[in-house]
């Protein structure tokens, strides 16, 4: 692994807890690692959510959820 390769990448963004969680689970009962971080949001603006997966797994559970309508 190349010092700049990052093990975990962002594959979405989410715009409510809810639309992360379900993108979570949809991943994850496909098989998929990955996790939700929330984005540090601005006074008054709405939380945003990074949906992560395995840098290995990124393109397949990206083009997944593209399948899915997220």
């Amino acid at each position: 692994m190349q010092k700049n390769e990052s093990l975990w990448v962002v594959i979405h963004m989410a715009h409510s807890q809810e639309r992360a969680d379900q993108a979570l689970e949809l991943l994850t009962k496909e098989g998929f690692m990955v996790k939700v971080r929330p984005v540090n949001r601005a006074l008054g603006a709405e939380a945003c959510y990074e949906v992560l997966a395995l840098n290995s797994e990124a393109k397949e559970a990206r083009d997944l959820l593209h399948e899915m309508g997220f």
